[in-house]
């Protein structure tokens, strides 16, 4: 039960007893007056008629009796009598018990509230000698009829007080209830239910003191939540930046970008929310960034890389746009409900930028980006986006271009024949290919004339035991650099390469991963194949990338070196992607160049391709180098 109930009911009982006890005082009040109004009258009616009794007209028996039965018609007396000095009853008149019909006061109030029989008498004299004795019983009926009316009133008047103090008090709950729901509930609802931060409801009854001082007390306390919510929100921000935000850049970090894709991956798919993609960029030379230059100045860097960047996806995407730091050298983001052409060239803007923001690493020259783009599906698992931007990685570093690699689920689930997996199961598998010797050579004929009619191009496959298809130098090969594991498949492809030589007759052509060549020791691999077989080595060709002629040089014409003194012929391939080459054509000086398919389509429209087309042209004719400008092969 509640406070103010029960203190409204304590009220009320009080009252109640308070007009039940006014009723009853009044009652008994009521009830004595009658009591002494009936005896005052019998006392004088008996000395009346005891007087008019002793006067010597009035002594005769007739008349006697005569005055007697008068006084006992009139109704106000209940026994009238005269008894002789003897005491005998000369003269008696009465009513019986329930013989006055004129009694309206029901006999249970009688017998309530019961009245006295009020008796007197008076002696009748004549001179000195007594005559008799008069004797009269006051009739009670009138008397109980007005205290019965009187009560009647009484109660009525006290049940009607009653009533109108309940419908008073009725009134006054829900008055006050109101008064505190309006000013109290509702301002405490309101500060339970807010923030702290929104505004109160106003005061509806301002004119109560006692909500006024609770109305002051809810003030004071909206005041301090207000101030403890801003205090709790600043430090939840400031706990939210350091879970979310990495430290070195301000960007978002690794756990923000996973939640943020595990939430739109797990939105189910409608018009609103569509698929989109994810693209991410690794900074392949940090660890050499980081000891040609102070820790200040890479920090720096890297924040105005990220800086640009998010500028730029604010201005394509929106200011929602957002940028992660997954690691020292990894970033990414996500590009919700956007198209694939449309993504395709918001990474290439990004990588625009990132080529813009490359630094010298001395004689290494500028420091690469490795850039990879792929799609994802509302419901998707987020393990297959994360696997298939890691697989991306691998081929991006592969190839050792400067362009974005863009994997869709759908090529790769094609390409792969649903065995693409992670790290781990590439190692195995790689592992087991490597001992067991499930590699061979898919040859192709090589239709361009700088390398003849009869030469083949040879393409490294892995066929695993129980596999219904073999997986293609371009599936594997990306997680063997990896892994560090491309010079030995490199080295396989060489001897089986040499073996189909010595059994066959023409060329063969083979392409060198760069990772391979940048390994100390596959140089000597190579070399320690090549000794001993100078038929063979005399009919095999090696296409470099020209990518690592540009970057790599030194590396590049130490391994091209070891080639020739084994009779080897020396390929560029990719030669349009990387018109720097053009300045260290002269040192390498290799049998021929490969300029891709787009370059000459460029051509007719572009005056640029066309210069560096002639470009090219110029220069391995003056050093006898050929050129085929015919292949579309990168």
């Amino acid at each position: 039960m509640s406070l103010l109930r029960q203190l409204l009911l304590s009220v009320t009982l009080a009252i109640l007893v308070i007009l039940v006890g006014a009723t009853i005082f009044s009652i008994g009040s009521a009830r004595q007056y009658l009591d002494a109004q009936l005896q005052a009258q019998s006392d004088s009616t008996a000395t009346s008629l005891a007087l008019t009794l002793s006067q010597p007209s009035n002594q005769d028996p007739t008349v006697r009796e005569l005055l007697i039965s008068v006084l006992f018609d009139s109704g106000q007396f209940r026994v009238v009598e005269f008894l002789d000095p003897t005491g005998r009853i000369l003269i008696r008149r009465e009513i019986g018990d329930g013989q006055d019909d004129r009694v309206q006061a029901p006999d249970w109030f009688s017998h309530l509230l019961p009245l006295q029989r009020h008796e007197a008498q008076r002696q009748v004299t004549n001179g000195w000698s007594q005559l008799g004795v008069v004797r009269l019983q006051a009739n009670d009926a009138y008397a109980r009829d007005a205290l019965w009316t009187s009560t009647e009133r009484i109660v009525a008047l006290t049940v009607g007080a009653g009533i109108l103090w309940g419908l008073f008090i009725w009134l006054l709950m829900r008055w006050l209830r109101r008064a505190l729901h309006d000013d109290v509930m509702t301002r405490v609802r309101a500060l339970a239910d807010g923030d702290g931060t929104a505004d109160l409801p106003p005061v509806r009854h301002p004119g109560i003191l006692e909500l006024q001082e609770v109305s002051q007390a809810i003030v004071r306390t909206h005041e301090q939540v207000r101030a403890t919510a801003t205090e709790r929100e600043a430090r939840i921000e400031s706990l939210q930046l350091e879970l979310n935000q990495d430290p070195v850049t301000g960007l978002a970090n690794r756990k923000y970008f996973i939640n943020e894709l595990r939430r739109l991956l797990e939105q189910p798919a409608s018009q609103d929310r569509s698929s989109g993609h994810v693209m991410l960029f690794r900074q392949c030379d940090l660890q050499a960034v980081n000891q040609s230059m102070s820790r200040v100045v890479v920090d720096q860097w890297l924040r105005n890389v990220g800086r640009l960047v998010l500028e730029l996806l604010r201005v394509r995407i929106g200011p929602q746009a957002w940028l992660a730091r997954l690691n020292g050298s990894d970033f990414a983001f996500v590009l919700p409900m956007m198209p694939g052409p449309v993504a395709v060239r918001v990474a290439k803007a990004v990588s625009d930028v990132l080529q813009a923001q490359r630094i010298q690493l001395g004689q290494a020259g500028l420091c690469r980006w490795r850039m990879v783009l792929t799609d994802y599906e509302p419901g998707e698992d987020l393990s297959d986006v994360l696997v298939r931007l890691d697989e991306a990685l691998m081929r991006a570093e592969s190839a050792g271009s400067n362009e974005v690699e863009y994997l869709p689920d759908q090529d790769m689930h094609k390409d792969a024949a649903g065995r693409v997996g992670g790290e781990q199961a590439w190692r195995s598998l790689l592992r087991n290919a490597l001992d067991e010797g499930w590699f061979s050579l898919a040859l192709q004929r090589d239709e361009s004339s700088v390398t003849g009619t009869d030469c083949m191009m040879g393409t490294l496959l892995l066929q695993e035991p129980g596999a219904s298809e073999p997986l293609s130098g371009y599936l594997f090969m990306p997680p063997a650099v990896r892994l560090g594991l491309s010079a030995a498949c490199d080295a396989q492809a060489v001897n089986l390469g040499l073996n189909w030589l010595a059994t066959h007759p023409g060329e063969l052509a083979l392409r060198m991963s760069l990772a391979s060549i940048l390994q100390d020791d596959f140089r000597a691999e190579v070399a320690a194949r090549l000794t001993g077989r100078p038929d063979q080595a005399a009919s095999l060709l090696v296409e470099l990338d020209s990518y690592g002629l540009v970057s790599y040089r030194a590396q590049i014409m130490k391994f091209s070196e070891m080639l020739r003194e084994h009779g080897v012929r020396l390929g560029l391939r990719r030669f349009a992607e990387q018109p720097d080459a053009l300045l260290y054509l002269h040192e390498l000086r290799p049998d021929y160049v490969r300029v891709s398919g787009a370059l000459i389509a460029a051509q007719t429209e572009s005056p640029g391709a066309r210069r560096l087309l002639v470009a090219v042209q110029e220069t391995a004719r003056e050093i006898g180098v050929k050129v085929d400008l015919g292949a579309a092969r990168t």
